[in-house]
């Protein structure tokens, strides 16, 4: 193996452009046929700005494109070669799954889901059965199977190859999470691991799933290593410096918590009412950066973490525009906290089924009540609502005729930015023909801002 194999994967972009308009219409024929006269066509896709099309030649003032899912014509001022920032918010049921792409062509993921479906967006993205991708940083917020298992699928698929692994530093033992010792904080946890091989003389004492991961970033690291590339693994906390991701167009990452009570040399976290709590309260918390766009990600925190964290965090610093609620929109919530973050967009990652009851009403009410006023009407996604379903015909559940519904849309919400405006939305519908050649049903969900002023480029495009 060897590094032409991640060229490989750069060279098949050669030849794209990216669309620069907040939706751009792709159409099945020119604006006019070879005679001159003005062509009847139709709109076989709406795409985002940001889209990948890829060059195929240009007819008069359009370009021929192919772009996912099919081909057609497009006006030749809405392509691009510079890239924006895109965020991807995953529908992995219960549990959560980002992934950052930005400009400079860098890959951040964060948590991977309890299942498969993580890997499966990442294989359809970039085609993974095919290309090998370089993932410059992958991010863990904390040890639940939720956010945890689906990484491990991923770090143990072939073509993928990870140059830098931050995590909580909280393992997962089999009884309990360590050494703890009584401070000015209550009880605090000071077992923490930095490195994976840090867990060596422990590693039977780890619970199965924490042995996986163990296992699955040792193979990333050899892996890696076969690329020609180091993939180190460390913990991360608030009193971590700022690391950029990419060069000319990159991306910080901010990290906020968890909230380290102890030092650099001996770092220490608060232990709160139980192994859980503590798991999910000291949950990575992570601030995504680029230009005038900020993104707040943080993991399962609770409200008793959120308080904590308002103490020990200039509040400035935890303002953002996109929020992911904590928790997958849990009951475990602080108004301050809200208040202080003032988003714009929030958005909710949680299951189809109501096991745990996520998300509530009070959390999805509060969200909107806290957004800032200049943007009006705030935004509200949640992966389970911009999913669709469609009924399974002739197949019953019981003997009421209560019919199986299936996915046919999942809920993937998606984030814009150039730093200088902020898009986000979701498709809904479905698509006709496997080329789009009998016209797209696929519709935009879509809204947009001026970062600096919060004035609406787009809003709730039909």
């Amino acid at each position: 193996m060897s590094s032409s194999e991640i060229q490989l994967a750069k060279n098949a972009q050669e030849g794209y452009f990216f669309t620069n308009k907040l939706i751009s219409k792709v159409y099945d024929k020119p604006r006019l046929g070879e005679d001159g006269t003005k062509s009847k066509r139709t709109t076989v896709a709406n795409l985002l700005v940001g889209e990948w099309t890829k060059y195929l030649k240009n007819v008069r003032d359009e370009t021929e494109i192919y772009f996912r899912g099919g081909k057609g014509y497009i006006d030749k001022d809405a392509l691009s070669e510079k890239r924006v920032m895109e965020a991807y918010f995953i529908d992995v049921g219960q549990g959560d799954s980002i992934l950052v792409q930005t400009p400079d062509d860098c890959r951040i993921l964060i948590d991977g889901g309890e299942n498969k479906n993580a890997l499966s967006f990442l294989k359809w993205k970039y085609r993974l059965n095919v290309y090998h991708k370089v993932f410059d940083a992958v991010i863990m917020s904390h040890g639940d199977s939720d956010h945890l298992q689906g990484l491990i699928h991923i770090l143990n698929d072939t073509h993928v190859i990870v140059k830098a692994i931050y995590h909580n530093g909280i393992a997962k033992r089999k009884k309990g999470l360590g050494k703890t010792t009584f401070g000015s904080n209550g009880e605090e946890l000071v077992e923490l691991y930095d490195d994976i091989e840090d867990l060596t003389p422990f590693y039977d004492d780890l619970t199965d799933l924490y042995k996986k991961w163990v296992d699955a970033v040792r193979t990333a690291r050899k892996r890696a290593a076969r690329y020609k590339e180091s993939l180190i693994c460390q913990r991360v906390d608030h009193l971590r410096p700022v690391i950029k991701v990419g060069e000319s167009d990159g991306i910080k990452l901010r990290f906020l918590g968890p909230i380290n009570i102890g030092d650099g040399d001996e770092p220490r976290v608060k232990k709160y009412d139980s192994d859980s709590k503590t798991v999910n309260g000291n949950s990575v918390a992570l601030k995504l950066e680029y230009k005038k766009a900020k993104i707040l990600l943080c993991g399962d925190m609770h409200d008793k973490a959120e308080l904590f964290m308002l103490d020990n965090i200039p509040r400035s610093r935890l303002r953002a525009q996109v929020f992911k609620a904590n928790h997958h929109g849990s009951q475990y919530f602080t108004t301050d906290f809200l208040n202080v973050i003032d988003p714009w967009i929030s958005i909710v990652s949680s299951g189809n089924y109501n096991t745990h009851g996520h998300p509530r009403a009070n959390l999805l009410g509060s969200l909107g009540r806290y957004a800032p006023k200049k943007i009006g009407k705030p935004l509200l996604f949640s992966t389970e609502l911009a999913a669709t379903f469609k009924k399974i015909p002739k197949k019953r559940i019981d003997d009421r005729s209560n019919y199986l519904y299936e996915k046919r849309t999942y809920g993937l919400v998606n984030v814009r930015t150039n730093g200088e405006w902020l898009a986000a939305g979701r498709v809904y519908g479905k698509s006709k023909g496997k080329d789009n050649s009998k016209g797209s049903k696929l519709k935009w969900e879509a809204y947009a801002f001026k970062l600096d002023t919060g004035e609406k480029l787009l809003y709730d495009l039909e």
